[in-house]
């Protein structure tokens, strides 16, 4: 079952008071920029941490002992780059979500507004581009302690009953299309917030996060339903695709796919995105997963670390990396803020960087293998 996850998080912090965070819309995002995460979650779906074991009085983010991975690093891009057919041209920017759809957003000084949604029709390999008739706005601004959001939108796109050619039988596609000409991909997204916290909040252990941040807590319930509906060739009028004679008892999935995601982010001063987000039950006494944005572990796990060195360390100009193993291996280097500097494919065992142009103080590096997964990490310094 295909389940929607939006990841909206295209705002910029400013700093207000004492310890409260007023999220305002200033300097929201950088085209091109990339933001490492570093992602918690349990393995097996249903499992859970009670929510007073990670989210304590003192509030402090510790590394959580449930299982670790590093996830896709996420970019704010231009919507142009993607959308060749146009269908989203009043959106500014957009982002692959981890759930692989790409979100197309529209932001302006007052609101952030969800355009549209591209994708994959389930039970199928067809490509979907939903666009709202009713845009979702997801936030206004400013956001302050107390202020609360709410919102609908309705996405669809109406495609010819072809599309499911290819996974009916022959036999019974005749007689589909003889009944229907055409189909109909809806969503309804619903969302409802509300800033409900501020304070301060640590960030320790092996991550270039750790810190004492002040924060707003946005607390996001999100709701999306997702429908099939056929178009009868007699009426004229669509039905949802479960209610249709000889087909809804056919699916391998049910439909409508509704799916409600809750979760607490805190927004910090001077970071364009929470700086973590914490996914919960319905009764937001368990937790479920936590990403860390603008995070990475220093180092690797040391089951998968490959020999390698790094030097001088600290460097001035030229940083030297040996690797034992470097074919189809990539080293990134991050700011210590967790923009990434650069990508460059390792040639040989031992490679020279040029990182004159860097500014002094620490840098995160990490080597990955053809599969863009890390073998090897660490910190540096330059002088």
């Amino acid at each position: 079952m295909k389940k929607v996850y939006l990841l909206i998080t295209l705002l910029s912090i400013s700093y207000i008071g004492f310890s409260q965070i007023t999220i305002v819309r200033e300097d929201i995002f950088d085209l091109g920029t990339e933001y490492p995460r570093m992602y918690y979650a349990f393995e097996q779906e249903g499992d859970s941490y009670p929510v007073d074991s990670i989210i304590n009085d003192s509030l402090v983010f510790d590394d959580f002992v449930f299982p670790f991975t590093e996830i896709d690093t996420l970019v704010y891009e231009d919507p142009t780059l993607y959308d060749t057919a146009e269908y989203y041209t009043n959106s500014t920017c957009t982002y692959f979500s981890r759930n692989q759809f790409r979100m197309y957003l529209k932001i302006t000084s007052e609101k952030v507004m969800l355009v549209g949604i591209q994708g994959i029709m389930p039970m199928t390999e067809v490509p979907m581009n939903l666009r709202f008739n009713d845009t979702l706005v997801m936030k206004t601004f400013p956001c302050v302690s107390e202020a609360t959001h709410e919102d609908e939108g309705y996405a669809y796109e109406i495609r010819h009953i072809s599309v499911f050619e290819s996974v009916i039988p022959e036999a019974y596609y005749g007689i589909v299309s003889s009944s229907y000409d055409s189909v109909r991909l809806s969503m309804n997204l619903s969302t409802q917030i509300d800033y409900d916290e501020y304070g301060e909040l640590k960030c320790v252990g092996d991550s270039n996060l750790n810190g004492t941040f002040n924060y707003l807590r946005e607390n996001n319930t999100l709701v999306s339903s997702f429908d099939i509906e056929l178009r009868s060739k007699s009426t004229g009028s669509y039905i949802p695709i479960n209610d249709a004679p000889m087909i809804g008892s056919q699916l391998p999935m049910d439909f409508p796919i509704v799916d409600t995601t809750y979760k607490y982010l805190y927004w910090t001063k001077d970071l364009k995105n929470p700086i973590t987000q914490i996914g919960l039950n319905s009764n937001h006494d368990s937790v479920y997963n936590a990403t860390f944005v603008y995070a990475f572990r220093s180092g690797v796990p040391q089951n998968i670390k490959i020999k390698h060195q790094v030097y001088p360390n600290p460097a001035q100009n030229i940083l030297n990396i040996y690797t034992e193993e470097y074919q189809k291996s990539t080293i990134k280097i991050y700011s210590i803020d967790g923009k990434l500097l650069l990508t460059e494919e390792l040639k040989s065992q031992n490679q020279m960087l040029n990182i004159q142009n860097y500014k002094k103080g620490e840098y995160i590096y990490k080597i990955l293998d053809k599969y863009n997964l890390p073998i090897a990490g660490g910190k540096f310094v330059k002088h």
